[in-house]
């Protein structure tokens, strides 16, 4: 039987948790297997975020399904953190001046004053800044 690619893809994370990709789970099975409360699924299925099977009395879900989710979601969830780390860098005058338009000067005036990010030292004669919270203060000023 040739399955699909996606589902293909499935075959060894379903293998290592012990999952058949065609065996059916009923709603509170899919709960337990995902740890989620029931409503959460609810929520989900009506956001078209999980398949299902709607049957005339009841709703199922595939083995696929479930991990194809939870592959979604780990996958969604690697991204976000991936994007807020790389944010996090540490940025140089040079940047900050370009991307605020604002001089040495007066960045050093505003900081003094506190109503500009404060500087971070990197060693004895340098220093940066933020790159979130350089954009924090320039997405608060537009």
């Amino acid at each position: 039987m040739d399955l699909p690619e996606n589902i293909q893809k499935l075959i060894p994370i379903a293998d290592s948790m012990g999952v058949a990709l065609y065996q059916r789970f009923s709603e509170n099975e899919a709960v337990d297997f995902l740890n989620i409360p029931v409503q959460s699924l609810k929520l989900l299925r009506g956001q078209n975020k999980i398949s299902f099977i709607a049957l005339p009395d009841k709703v199922e879900y595939f083995g696929y399904q479930l991990l194809e989710y939870l592959i979604g979601a780990v996958n969604s969830a690697t991204t976000t953190s991936k994007q807020s780390v790389s944010n996090d860098r540490i940025i140089r005058a040079k940047d900050v001046v370009e991307m605020t338009g604002l001089s040495r000067t007066t960045i050093w005036r505003m900081e003094r004053y506190k109503s500009f990010p404060a500087r971070v030292s990197l060693g004895k004669n340098s220093i940066g800044w933020k790159l979130s919270d350089i954009q924090k203060w320039v997405d608060n000023r537009v």
